[in-house]
């Protein structure tokens, strides 16, 4: 497999002989073609034969990753009818790096490992609690497996549904540290949100409190540097994401960091969907009321998170800090098979895992679900295996709603999304569009016992691309809270009817259509 440093060194050869033609074909359109016609000739052979190779090899890289049937198939017909569009973007978004290490473990296995070695001392390794739930049990075994996440069980947790009261939390959170406080962020806007939360950590950093921010570097695009330069001048530390010197032009565009974490003292975490912005807190006209979760962690959960966050500080930083914050005394766990608190299990996945862990921990609920399956998501793009899953547990008597926004804020995805509404509706699944703004929550309530808060989105992006983020739930007293707020959004949302969706214009139908068959490329 080629690194991604050659895959950007030949984007950016490319471009330059893109470049030359174009300036070749302005001159010998200015000079009427007499000084450099034999000269434009070679060249554009040289370009064939460049183009032709780079093509041929893609597709050969391309079926030799032994990837999805469809995407594959979706690749090499654009590869082939739209030769330079398609080897453009196909060095940007169409390489597998979970396959080729674009973020290779080779330099952080000796973290990793020690990693887990303090989490498991800190925390007792709480696998001896005993769940008569069977499909938790197999949950908690399958998280052990492909991601290393330890079982939690000394944890307090608070659901927020409110998006000013999230915020407010989390404002208040920060004020009060005394010590350190960990943020990771994928948009931060420069705005007057954007601005308050700057102050405020600008305050506690000259405070004496230790601040270090990760951000991320496309979507934090728009941040000016005088922004980011007053944090670092009041003491801060502060890292990019994935930065790049040619962000247009490479392979790590497609790969972002869609985390949202605050930790606060190593002892209370803040956790969800919500970014920092006026959009975020309602303030925008188009989207109206923004709705979304947070979660407040305290407890034996928020060491996996110090853990997750440290991880990637030294993907960016070089600066192993394990041992300074991941070493503490624990609370007093019980010797007994009596679960004390709420159990957690903090999941995070990316192109840096093995396995895409979000969405099999998802498959696996949905699929063995009893009673009902609740999703709430701002998005709804499906592989096969989730489709079948959900539409499966429809017709085998499951009950299966889900809330999704009634409005698009990115075009693309919201039209795939319904382009999935047919086929589910037909096995009896329920969806509701939400009404009252926008929903960008990203919920899923299993059996009134499990539930799934976080950064992942129900969809291909957040399952394959993004570094995502999301706390595992196995408890019925915080499933009671998750579901009233779920029944309340049921309030605000208008369902879907089948007869009346199959009325939809064609103009829909080809808008969904077309859309959803860029969903294998993303």
């Amino acid at each position: 497999m080629l690194s991604h440093k050659v895959w950007d060194t030949v984007t950016l050869f490319l471009i330059f002989l893109l470049s030359l033609l174009l300036l070749l074909s302005v001159v010998q359109l200015l000079t009427s073609g007499r000084i450099v016609a034999g000269l434009s000739q070679v060249t554009n052979r040289i370009l064939n034969i460049v183009f032709t190779l780079s093509i041929g090899l893609m597709i050969i890289v391309l079926v030799l990753e032994n990837g999805s049937p469809v995407r594959t198939l979706a690749w090499i017909l654009v590869l082939v009818y739209l030769p330079i569009i398609g080897f453009i973007f196909y060095l940007f978004f169409g390489r597998n790096w979970r396959k080729s290490r674009i973020f290779s473990r080779k330099g952080t296995e000796d973290i990793l490992n020690l990693q887990l070695h303090l989490l498991t001392d800190s925390m007792h390794n709480e696998k001896h609690i005993r769940f008569r739930n069977p499909l938790v049990v197999k949950l908690i075994s399958l998280l052990e497996s492909n991601s290393k996440a330890l079982l939690t069980t000394n944890n307090e947790i608070e659901i927020i549904p409110d998006t000013q009261d999230a915020l407010d939390a989390i404002l208040k959170g920060i004020q009060s540290a005394q010590e350190v406080i960990h943020i990771e962020y994928f948009s931060i806007a420069n705005d007057e949100i954007g601005q308050k939360f700057r102050q405020i950590l600008i305050e506690k950093a000259r405070a004496g409190v230790k601040i270090r921010l990760i951000y991320d570097a496309v979507g934090c695009w728009n941040l000016p540097f005088s922004f980011k330069r007053s944090l670092k001048q009041a003491g801060m530390e502060i890292h990019p994401f994935l930065p790049s010197p040619f962000p247009t032009i490479s392979s790590k565009l497609n790969y972002r960091n869609h985390r949202k974490l605050v930790i606060i003292d190593n002892k209370t975490a803040f956790l969800g969907g919500l970014n920092i912005g006026n959009k975020y807190l309602s303030r925008d006209k188009y989207f109206g009321y923004w709705r979304d979760s947070l979660l407040i962690l305290k407890g034996h959960s928020v060491i996996s998170l110090q853990a997750i966050f440290l991880t990637d500080w030294y993907f960016v930083s070089k600066q192993n800090l394990l041992h300074r914050y991941l070493i503490s005394e624990p609370e007093q766990t019980s010797d007994t098979d009596e679960i004390i608190g709420i159990p957690v299990q903090i999941v995070s996945s990316g192109p840096d895992s093995d396995w895409e862990s979000i969405m099999q921990v998802y498959f696996a609920a949905i699929a063995n679900a009893r009673t009902s399956i609740h999703i709430t998501s701002p998005y709804l793009v499906l592989n096969e295996s989730l489709l079948m899953a959900l539409k499966t547990a429809s017709l085998s008597g499951v009950e299966v709603k889900i809330i999704l926004p009634a409005k698009a804020d990115h075009y693309v995805v919201f039209w795939g999304s319904r382009s999935y509404y047919t086929e589910l509706l037909q096995a009896g699944v329920e969806i509701f569009e939400y009404k009252k703004g926008f929903i960008h929550a990203k919920v899923l309530i299993v059996d009134n016992e499990i539930v799934s808060i976080g950064t992942a989105n129900m969809d291909l992006r957040s399952f394959n691309h993004n570094f995502e983020l999301n706390a595992m739930l196995y408890d019925k007293e915080i499933s009671k809270v998750a579901e009233k707020q779920f029944q309340q959004d049921l309030l605000d949302s208008r369902m879907v009817i089948l007869d009346e969706f199959l009325h939809r214009s064609n103009l829909q139908r080809i808008k969904e259509s077309i859309c959803r068959l860029f969903s294998p490329l993303l």
